[in-house]
């Protein structure tokens, strides 16, 4: 395609554009110049077609040259620069050119080749005119947006906006367009959602992203499921187990090609052509290990219903659940997949990985996604050349495949490299000519081997692949990773990456000599007399010609001394632009517990990306500790609506919320009485409501009520419940989230409605996850006795079976109600029993005393007291006995566990004797009862038992006989008696 990209850039239209007709060009800025024609020359509209070929071309034209290769057989300098720019004053133009691409306060990598293809592409595709008039022209800047973007070294909000903003209106554009059932329409939009999702992706918005990849497979009808087959995945292994898969089968697209004439040109150069029927595709690097197989062999049985995973993007289905499409396929034999569904596939496992990369569940997840895209061989080279990249990411954080994955990462960056570093022309500047061809780990393929720049090209923006150097970058990141800290510093000092360098110098204990490579780049030489001193910038003056990236070097200048003066300088270099430098001085002083000052710098930060999350997050962190309850509510909100899946956001709003100040309660046209009913309806005010958060019908009417008042005094403790209740659900195993959850769950009065579904669930969890550590200090005896009061006073445990004796005879056990239900989520959601049935809450409540409460009683009275309340409570005298005797014991070993009770205080004295008095009564009231089933008394030696533990008490406290307590056990003892 150099051919067509030269012949448009030799067009009279461009040559006039870039200046090559004027007369005195030298005197005109060649920038200012360009800008100013095209202006003027998009007054005609007969041009604005061929100023979009020309920016199409401009910019496919440097992906070539530094993404896809292979590299270009013009010279971009003398088709871009008139001869008068091209004599001493291309290395200034060229810096003009660095300049006017920066964006907030970064700019693009220093090295870039042939910056000036993709300066033109962006004047022409960024402006207002071609950009606004209408689908094409929009779809153009986005692209070459983002591509600036990904120039750059951090990300720009600025051309987040610009990107976002466009995308929204394409979208609404396109979907018109799709209405109309177009073929060419549904084939933009699918390609337009999977590119809005490769750039929320790039932004960290995972969920929307997984959602534009949802609509895209709907779109097409692409159906592709993550299901468990049996197979062998280890040479080892006797017997086959569930292993993840990708089945997918491309809709009315197998082995499409995707040729020219069925769609149109993403560049409107000219057509498309494709090397040969069979597929080319680069190397895929064998795993050769030891015990791994290098594919899954999967056994001829159908998928398996073995369980597996559901927190993909997708759900992961068995075998009954698989469409009659998937379930009849072949797990190692696949159809080959149309190249836009490998694409959505890809970016699936990208946007999944991109949510925790460290989670190795994750990676056992997204792994098949890039198998099924490798194995089934992608029509595409670009395409499968993406697959090894995602495999390669994957697979480096596995021990196994922690060798292939580095091999296979190099053998791509070897690729690129050999592709796009040989320029043709022996006049570029930008990149000099090799006399020998670079090295590569695997044979270069042969040009009958390789593919076409169309096929490259051809889903370019789909894949949106790493640029060349970011490729290199990511390989020294690889080896850092694994250790080989001298192999990346040569390839950082090889790709000039001054702040990659400092950071690797700095994690090799060798900080001195990257603050001194820092200095040395962002400094003037001070005076001999100055070097002392060099600690403070004060004596330090900033070059004339510092880096482009000066205020990143700043900031790891500041990372690596703990000077905070370097992050303040890099905010004023960069003209109050850089967000990371204001971002930098809030974490220093949050350390030094400034947090006047942190919170200042991070609203700085934040008027220049307004959505960062960490920021928010970090801003509401330091509000809560400003006691700016208000400002915390509204930063932990911000950072929820960026992230819904933040556990701490969600447990951090709500302690903002329960520090609101409380809401005075007004009413509206009603008054409300004492009893919480209101006085002119009769109805429940709102006091007398409460959200369980697991029933929506009851919050729904919840919500009803509350409308008929002004003010709801609980309110933010409501919200502060919704709020931990999101918490609880995202971080089930946060012990303090659920301890939080139970606490605010139970500080609603009954009176308000409190959620004792909720309380009953999070002191279940909480018990579930401090139980074995803590044991019966798990249990919230406050909670727990509130608890208790409510369920037996609100309903009467049946007696009218034998249920209880035959438990009681065992001294444990519930009834078979009693048992832990996970359908019903609340009482009013209980199935109806009938009357000789407790409702779904009490037994809720009792299978949570039986499994989790009463095993962890070991040596706390009041405990012992609530399980003695409840057994008497559920009819079963012998069991309620034992544990008043348990507690009983309990409380005399807690007051002294010593022979006698002569050094315990008079206090301590009367709480022996009225624990002891209580046990009296407990044998009186419960011993003589008689079993309906068996006979007999429940205790016949309760008077025996009873005497004995007055006796005993009285023996070890016979230096109290003078004192009421005394006396008042001995009655009790004596009355025994009669």
């Amino acid at each position: 395609m150099g051919s067509s990209f030269l012949d448009i850039l030799h067009d009279p239209l461009t040559r006039k554009l870039l200046g090559f007709d004027a007369v005195h060009a030298e005197q005109t800025p060649f920038v200012g110049g360009v800008t100013s024609r095209l202006k003027f020359l998009l007054h005609d509209a007969t041009n604005h077609l061929s100023f979009l070929k020309l920016g199409y071309t401009a910019l496919e034209a440097f992906l070539q040259a530094n993404v896809t290769g292979p590299p270009l057989d013009f010279d971009p300098e003398e088709a871009l620069f008139p001869v008068t720019y091209r004599n001493e004053s291309l290395p200034s133009l060229k810096e003009a050119l660095f300049e006017s691409l920066s964006v907030d306060g970064s700019r693009p990598y220093p090295l870039t080749p042939h910056i000036e293809l993709f300066w033109l592409a962006k004047v022409i595709l960024s402006n207002p005119t071609l950009a606004d008039e209408g689908f094409n022209g929009r779809r153009a800047r986005i692209r070459v947006n983002f591509w600036h973007q990904k120039l750059l070294s951090e990300p720009s909000p600025s051309l987040r906006d610009i990107i976002y903003s466009d995308a929204d209106i394409l979208e609404r554009q396109l979907t018109s367009r799709v209405a109309s059932h177009s073929a060419a329409a549904e084939e933009h939009f699918v390609e337009f959602l999977v590119e809005r999702a490769t750039i929320r992706t790039y932004y960290g918005d995972d969920a929307l992203a997984r959602t534009d990849l949802a609509r895209a497979a709907t779109t097409r009808r692409f159906q592709f499921a993550v299901t468990g087959v049996l197979g062998k995945r280890t040479k080892f292994q006797d017997r086959d187990i569930s292993q993840l898969v990708v089945l997918a089968k491309s809709t009315g697209h197998e082995h499409d090609s995707e040729a020219p004439s069925t769609r149109e040109p993403t560049n409107p150069t000219g057509g498309h052509e494709h090397s040969s029927a069979q597929p080319s595709k680069p190397e895929n690097v064998p795993l050769n290990d030891d015990t791994l197989l290098e594919q899954i062999h999967f056994t001829s049985e159908s998928t398996s219903t073995a369980p597996v995973s559901e927190e993909a993007m997708t759900h992961v289905v068995t075998s009954s659940s698989l469409p009659p499409q998937l379930a009849s396929l072949d797990p190692s034999n696949q159809p080959l997949l149309s190249p836009i569904d490998s694409v959505i596939l890809l970016a699936t496992a990208t946007s999944i990985s991109n949510t925790s990369p460290d989670d190795g569940l994750l990676r056992e997840e997204t792994l098949p996604y890039a198998t099924r895209v490798l194995e089934g061989g992608s029509s595409n080279w670009q395409v499968y050349t993406q697959a090894l990249l995602v495999r390669s990411r994957i697979e480096g954080y596995r021990s196994r495949t922690t060798e292939r994955g580095l091999l296979q990462l190099q053998a791509l960056v070897d690729q690129v490299i050999a592709e796009t570093s040989v320029s043709a022309s022996p006049a570029s500047t930008s990149e000099p000519p090799q006399s020998v061809p670079p090295s590569t780990f695997l044979p270069k393929p042969k040009a009958s081997e390789s593919a076409s720049v169309a096929e490259r090209l051809r889903y370019i923006y789909q894949l949106s692949p790493p640029l060349r150097w970011e490729l290199e970058a990511e390989l020294a990141a690889r080896w850092t990773h694994m250790g080989g800290l001298k192999t990346a510093l040569e390839i950082y000092e090889r790709l000039q990456m001054q702040a990659e360098i400092a950071l690797c110098l700095a994690a090799t204990d060798r900080e001195q000599e990257a603050i001194e490579l820092l200095r040395g780049l962002l400094f003037e030489e001070p005076a001999k007399e100055e070097k002392a001193s060099s600690s403070s910038i004060a004596t330090l003056k900033l070059r004339s010609q510092s880096p482009a990236d000066s205020p990143r070097l700043l900031c790891i200048l500041g990372d690596i001394t703990g000077l905070p003066s370097y992050y303040t300088l890099a905010w004023n270099v960069s003209s109050n632009r850089y967000a990371r430098a204001q971002r930098s001085l809030g974490r220093h002083f949050t350390k030094k517990r400034d947090f006047n000052a942190a919170a200042e710098a991070y609203t700085l930060a934040l008027g220049i990306s307004r959505l960062d999350r960490a920021s928010w997050f970090a801003l509401g962190c330091i509000q809560l500790e400003l006691q700016e309850y208000q400002g915390a509510t509204e930063s932990f909100t911000r950072c929820i609506q960026l992230e819904d899946q933040d556990g701490e956001a969600w447990s951090n709003l709500a302690v903002a919320l329960l520090r609101l100040p409380k809401p005075v309660a007004e009413t509206r046209g009603s008054e409300s009485n004492g009893d919480g009913t209101d006085t002119t309806t009769g109805q429940p005010t709102a006091d007398q409501t409460g959200v369980t958060g697991v029933a929506e019908d009851e919050e729904e009417q919840s919500d009803a009520l509350l409308s008929r008042t002004s003010v709801d005094p609980y309110q933010h403790i409501r919200e502060a419940l919704r709020a931990l209740r999101r918490a609880a659900t995202l971080k089930r195993d946060d012990a303090r989230i659920w301890d939080n959850y139970l606490t605010v769950a139970a500080s609603i009065p009954p009176s308000a409605g409190t959620p004792w579904n909720e309380v009953v669930q999070a002191l279940g969890r909480v018990i579930e996850l401090r139980g074995k550590k803590e044991g019966e200090n798990a249990v919230d005896l406050g909670i727990l006795r509130v608890l208790t009061e409510y369920i037996t006073r609100e309903w009467v445990y049946p007696t009218s079976s034998l249920a209880s004796e035959e438990a009681d005879d065992q001294g444990h056990g519930a009834e078979p109600e009693s048992k832990p239900e996970t359908q019903p989520t609340s009482a009013s959601a209980a199935p109806d029993s009938g009357p000789a049935k407790l409702p779904y809450l009490a037994r809720s409540f009792l299978a949570l005393i039986d499994t989790q409460v009463a095993p962890l009683a070991t040596s706390s009275p009041p405990l012992y007291d609530l399980l003695c309340s409840i057994s008497e409570w559920r009819a079963r005298p012998s069991q309620a006995l034992q544990y008043a005797e348990k507690a009983w014991r309990a409380h005399l070993t807690s007051v002294s566990a010593a022979e006698t009770f002569d050094q315990v205080s008079a206090s301590q004295w009367a709480s022996v004797v009225d624990k002891t008095i209580w046990l009296i009564q407990r044998y009186r009231d419960l011993g003589p009862r008689e079993r309906e089933r068996t006979g007999g008394q429940v205790e016949p030696k309760w008077r025996f038992k009873a005497k004995s533990a007055a006796r005993r008490v009285l023996g070890r406290g016979k230096q109290w006989e003078e004192t009421d307590a005394w006396a008042r056990l001995k009655n009790e003892m004596d009355a025994l008696n009669e």
